[in-house]
């Protein structure tokens, strides 16, 4: 993660910026230094320790606010010829490891309507409010560089609960805003995210992309198991998780997908199983989601169907889970 844009925001808030580096364990000469990339959990940790010292000030959100397309860098000129949003988002999936290791961005269609999606993968329980703001506030400012300055998503969406104050977020998005969602992150038009740009040009795209490998290669795609378990991850909320769906996601037929699976030694089910357990126990322990919310993030329409699940996998059921965990954390 980047500092230049935490810079500018604390200065402007009047943050004394080497105490809270001290604070975090961070070396203050970082700050300078551009190229090198700040650990995801000592950045989350100064976004967060910032905000406290900034009357809970919307650190990320205000980051993500400065966001212009040169600040990713060498993607940026991949970014600057992508013939529509949709491609745009599908080089940054592509190129995603130039950006942070712990982010991904998915699209998901349903008719005529698209959510494009962030995931980070942490360490942690929750990422964090602030950087997932800061995420958010990113791809809206990708949003608006392919279809205009004052483009607004038909909503943003965050799972974190709201803040004290939104009047920067509704400044910001300018749309409809949902907390406590089952998703972070925009929701807008297939339209506009099929649009083609009008200065699109296709061969200053291939030469950009050709720079772009010189400098910085694509990494090698992960295993399929782990890119099953992220499309997952993606389309759970959504109820659009069938090995069909997914197969699609990854760019697989189904046949495709269950030899390929079969041949690591797994299978879809198990892959299922396994993001629905991560998301059903960390979303039981939000206490602001009913075990019906829950039921509905893990990808189950009925409560009866989720119980029955719930308790074949921890032979107990979600509300007794719910307590224990509770309870332990209330003891600890």
């Amino acid at each position: 993660m980047s500092l230049k844009k935490y810079s500018q925001v604390a200065t402007d808030l009047g943050i004394d910026q080497l105490r809270m580096f001290r604070q975090v364990g961070l070396e203050f000469s970082w700050l300078q230094a551009s190229e090198i990339r700040v650990p995801e959990t000592n950045f989350a940790h100064l976004l967060q320790t910032t905000s406290s010292a900034a009357d809970n000030a919307s650190i990320g959100l205000l980051m993500g606010a400065l966001w212009k397309l040169s600040d990713f860098g060498f993607l940026s000129l991949a970014l600057q010829h992508q013939a529509s949003l949709g491609q745009a988002i599908a080089t940054i999936s592509e190129y995603s490891h130039l950006l942070s290791s712990t982010i991904s961005v998915n699209v998901v269609r349903q008719k005529k309507i698209a959510i494009i999606q962030l995931n980070l993968t942490t360490g942690r329980e929750q990422p964090g409010r602030h950087p997932v703001e800061l995420g958010v506030a990113v791809l809206q400012a990708l949003c608006r560089h392919q279809l205009g300055r004052n483009w607004c998503p038909m909503s943003t969406h965050f799972t974190h609960e709201a803040p004290v104050s939104t009047v920067q977020h509704r400044r910001i998005f300018g749309s409809d805003m949902v907390f406590d969602s089952d998703f972070d992150g925009l929701v807008l038009s297939c339209a506009d995210l099929d649009q083609i740009h009008p200065a699109y040009d296709e061969s200053m795209e291939q030469y950009a992309r050709h720079f772009l490998d010189t400098m910085a290669p694509v990494r090698a795609r992960p295993d399929i198991e782990q890119q099953v378990k992220l499309a997952i991850q993606a389309l759970l909320p959504h109820g659009r998780y069938s090995i069909a769906q997914v197969a699609s996601t990854i760019g697989l037929s189904t046949r495709s997908l269950q030899r390929n699976l079969e041949s690591s030694g797994t299978s879809f089910q198990l892959a299922l199983n396994a993001v629905r357990m991560q998301t059903a126990t960390r979303a039981l322990k939000n206490p602001r989601l009913s075990i019906s919310d829950v039921a509905l993030q893990t990808g189950f329409a009925e409560n009866s169907s989720f119980t029955r699940w719930f308790n074949t996998e921890f032979q107990q059921s979600p509300s007794h889970w719910r307590t224990l965990n509770f309870a332990s954390v209330a003891v600890n």
